[in-house]
């Protein structure tokens, strides 16, 4: 009797694991991890938008963010999806160089890996979907030519403040605004490493420190999304006329640029990105014909639309 017990245990619990191995991961359950920079505001869009195509093309979508902006953070991340075999990764990469490697191993694995706001150029990743960095740069400069002019001013003293020097999209959008705008009104590039807390202290000290500084280009805009005037120093700079053009929106900024006429930001479209980079991975998983570069175009927001684009939000 108690042997046949014992049998009877051994298989239940046998059957049990089995269950419960089926529940962690079908067979024919496809699985996309979406790879953020960081885990921060900017990004939020494309958490929602990337969840809902999973939802629609009945695919796990999972959020797989990156406690710091350092690559090695990335590549953990990378190897461990590798471990686990997922079947494609849509990730914004940090630094080009950092994770060309993993990537390529990724792929070699038999894993479809796109990148999405950040490229990374000769890594034999699947494809990109995200802005046209370099024409965003490029428009960046124009915008602020087009302020200095409405406000009778010459740029002579422009800094430029970014998130990391590694990422491809900061790189291309810092090379397009050079090209248009020139170097020899350009003063100083900053670099807040992907840190809003740390772009908004380097942004204050050297305001403090030139105050000869009468235009401000930010190719990252992580830092003004909860309002220009949690940081002092910035504020004051534009009160007294300096040039401001921001990157990216939120609510607090759109209402600060609707009653400010030197400040203008760019719109990226991170719905698009989310969205429509998980049914394009999800194509190129299925063996399907996919898009293999997908440009955005970002939209300029100034004084005369700030408040329309405020109520989109």
């Amino acid at each position: 009797m108690k042997k046949q017990w014992f049998l009877f245990s051994a298989l239940s619990l046998l059957l049990a694991l089995t269950v419960s191995c089926k529940k962690v991961r079908q067979s024919d359950e496809v699985i996309i991890a979406v790879v953020p920079k960081v885990d921060n505001a900017i990004f939020d869009q494309v958490k929602e938008s990337s969840k809902k195509a999973g939802k629609e093309l009945g695919v796990t979508v999972t959020w797989e963010a990156p406690t710091s902006s350092s690559a090695d953070k990335q590549k953990e991340i990378i190897e461990n999806l590798i471990k686990y075999q997922v079947n494609g990764i849509l990730i914004s990469c940090n630094d080009v160089d950092a994770l060309k490697e993993p990537i390529q191993k990724a792929m070699a694995a038999g894993i479809k890996v796109g990148t999405f706001d950040s490229d990374c150029p000769g890594s034999g990743r699947t494809f990109y979907i995200g802005s046209d960095n370099k024409t965003a740069g490029k428009v960046c400069a124009e915008t602020m030519n087009k302020l200095y002019q409405k406000a009778g001013k010459t740029p002579d003293n422009v800094i430029v403040i970014g998130g990391g020097p590694t990422a491809d999209n900061l790189v291309q959008r810092l090379n397009g605004f050079k090209e248009a705008f020139g170097m020899k009104n350009l003063s100083n590039v900053l670099y807040s490493f992907e840190m809003p807390d740390v772009g908004k202290e380097i942004l204050s000290l050297e305001l403090e420190k030139n105050k000869k500084i009468n235009g401000i280009q930010m190719v990252w805009g992580a830092m003004t999304l909860d309002g220009v005037e949690k940081i002092p120093a910035l504020s004051k700079f534009v009160d007294d006329g300096g040039v401001v053009v921001f990157f990216d929106v939120s609510k607090p900024l759109l209402n600060y640029i609707s009653k400010h006429p030197n400040c203008a930001t760019m719109k990226q479209d991170f719905q698009t990105m989310g969205y429509e980079g998980v049914k394009n991975l999800y194509k190129a998983i299925k063996g399907e014909q996919f898009n293999p570069e997908y440009l955005i175009n970002v939209k300029v927001i100034d004084q005369s639309n700030a408040a329309a684009e405020e109520k989109k939000l």
